[in-house]
C-alpha cells in the first residue's frame, strides 16, 4: 500500500523522530488512544462472534445456501487480512530480525484474526513511548511511537478490507431478507410464510449494528489515520525550515478535527447505506443475476486502483476494488476531485438502473417506496457532507480544488481592476 512501502515507513520515521523532540502533545499516546484500542478490540470480537452466530443460526434454520455465504464471506477477508498481515511482519523482519521462535508462533496462530495481534502490539509500542515520554528520553519515545503509528495505520487497513468484504455482504442478505418480509402490523396473505419477530429484529439490528458502527466508523478510522500517516511522510522536507513548520504544521493538516470526522461519518453512512439498499434490492428482484453488476464494477474498479496508483499490488487492488462497491476511499495522497466525480457518476447510473428493475421487478412490494427513497435520498446525502467536509472541515481546506480555484479567480479579477485603476502617466513636452 502506498502509506506502507518502505519508502514511506523512512519518511515517517523521520518526521516522528524531529517532531515528538518537540515536545508536541500530538505525538504522545493518550488515555484516549489506548480506549480506543481496547474499544476497537471489543468491537472486532463482537463482531466475529456475532457473525459466527448468524451463520450457526441460519444452518439450524435449514437455510444452507445463505449460511454457506455467510461463512465464505466470514472466511476469505479474514485469510487476506492473515496473509497481508505476515507479509509485513516478513517486511519488517528485514529490516530487524526477530530471533524469538514464540514470537513467530504466535503470529501463525493467530493468522485467521491478526487484527487483535496489530492492536495488541499498537498498545504495548503506544505504552512504551508514553513512559519514555515521561522519563524524557525523546528517541526512544519516538522510535516507538513511529511503530505504534505503523501498527495502527496497518490495522485500520485490514480492518477496512475486512468491514467491506464480509459485513458488507452480510448486511445486505439480512436486509434482502428483510425487505421480502412484511413490516410489522401488516397482516399477510394467510398462506404466505412469515420470519418469527424475534428473527426480524435480530436482522434488524445486525444491519444497523454493522452500518452505524462497524463499517461507517472503520472508514473514519481508516481515513484519518492515513491522512496523519501520508502527512507525516511528506513533513520531513518541510521541517528542516523553521518558518514553514509554523505557518504549515503536521497538527493543522494531518489531524482530523471532530468536525471534520463528524462530516466524515455522516457522508460514509448515507453513502454506504444507499449502496447496502441498491444491492439488497437488486437481490430482491433478480437475484439470480446480481453477480453480473457485481463483478462487472468490481472489475473495473480493480483495473482503475491497479493503474491509478502506482504502488499497489494486484492483490491489493482486487481487495479495494471490492471496498469500492460500497464507498469511495482515498488509495493515494493528492486531488481527488476527479476520481470522486468519476466514481459517483458510475454509481449514479448504477442506481438509476438498479431502481428501474426494482419499480418493474416487484412493484408491490412493501418497502417499495423505501427503497427508492434510501438508495437517491442517501446518495444525495451522501454528496452534501462530502462537499461540506471538503469546503469546511478539511484540514487544508484552503488548498481545495474548488476554494484554491475561487481563491485564483478573485485574485485575477483585482489584479485586472488594478490594472485598469492605474493613471495614465504624464507626458512632459
Amino acid at each position: 500500500m502506498s502509506t506502507l512501502n518502505c519508502s514511506t515507513r523512512v519518511r515517517i520515521r523521520e518526521s516522528v523522530e524531529s517532531l515528538v523532540s518537540e515536545d508536541n502533545p500530538h505525538c504522545r499516546f493518550t488515555l484516549r488512544h489506548e480506549l480506543f484500542i481496547w474499544f476497537s478490540v471489543t468491537f472486532y470480537v463482537a463482531d466475529l462472534c456475532l457473525d459466527l452466530w448468524v451463520c450457526a443460526a441460519h444452518f439450524q434454520g435449514g437455510m444452507a445456501r445463505s449460511a454457506w455465504f455467510i461463512f465464505f464471506c466470514f472466511l476469505l477477508p479474514n485469510l487476506y487480512a492473515g496473509y497481508k498481515s505476515l507479509q509485513w511482519y516478513l517486511m519488517a523482519h528485514e529490516q530487524t530480525p526477530i530471533r524469538r521462535p514464540a514470537k513467530w508462533i504466535i503470529r501463525v496462530l493467530f493468522f485467521p484474526i491478526s487484527p487483535i495481534l496489530r492492536y495488541i502490539d499498537a498498545w504495548v509500542y503506544g505504552r512504551r513511548a508514553r513512559k519514555h515520554w515521561r522519563n524524557k528520553k525523546f528517541a526512544l519515545e519516538s522510535r516507538n511511537f513511529e511503530k505504534y503509528m505503523m501498527e495502527i495505520a496497518e490495522v485500520a487497513l485490514l480492518r477496512l478490507v475486512i468491514i467491506f468484504l464480509e459485513d458488507a455482504p452480510i448486511v445486505v442478505l439480512n436486509l434482502a431478507q428483510l425487505l421480502q418480509s412484511p413490516p410489522p402490523g401488516y397482516v399477510p396473505h394467510p398462506h404466505a410464510e412469515t420470519d418469527p419477530e424475534t428473527v426480524r429484529l435480530v436482522r434488524l439490528g445486525s444491519v444497523v449494528a454493522k452500518l452505524a458502527c462497524t463499517m461507517t466508523l472503520g472508514v473514519v478510522h481508516y481515513v484519518s489515520m492515513n491522512k496523519l500517516a501520508w502527512h507525516l511522510a511528506n513533513t520531513r522536507s518541510k521541517a528542516a525550515d523553521p518558518t514553514s513548520r509554523r505557518q504549515d504544521g503536521w497538527q493543522s493538516k494531518g489531524v482530523l478535527s471532530l468536525p471534520a470526522e463528524a462530516a466524515i461519518y455522516c457522508w460514509q453512512l448515507l453513502a454506504i447505506g444507499s449502496r447496502v439498499v441498491a444491492y439488497a434490492v437488486l437481490w430482491v428482484v433478480h437475484f439470480d443475476w446480481l453477480w453480473l453488476p457485481i463483478t462487472l464494477r468490481w472489475l473495473l474498479h480493480t483495473l482503475w486502483i491497479y493503474f491509478d496508483v502506482a504502488e499497489m499490488s494486484l492483490v491489493n487492488s482486487i481487495a479495494f476494488g471490492g471496498v469500492y462497491l460500497f464507498s469511495f476511499v482515498t488509495t493515494s495522497p493528492g486531488r481527488q476531485i476527479l476520481r470522486i466525480g468519476l466514481y459517483y457518476l458510475l454509481t449514479l447510473g448504477e442506481h438509476i438502473i438498479i431502481a428501474l428493475l426494482w419499480h418493474y421487478g416487484d412493484p408491490h412490494n412493501y418497502y417499495h417506496d423505501l427503497g427508492l427513497g434510501v438508495m437517491f435520498g442517501g446518495a444525495g446525502g451522501g454528496l452534501v457532507f462530502l462537499a461540506l467536509y471538503y469546503l469546511c472541515c478539511h484540514p487544508d481546506k484552503q488548498n481545495v480544488w474548488l476554494r484554491h480555484w475561487w481563491a485564483k479567480r478573485n485574485e485575477c479579477n483585482d489584479n485586472v481592476q488594478k490594472d485598469t485603476k492605474q493613471p495614465y502617466p504624464k507626458i512632459s513636452h
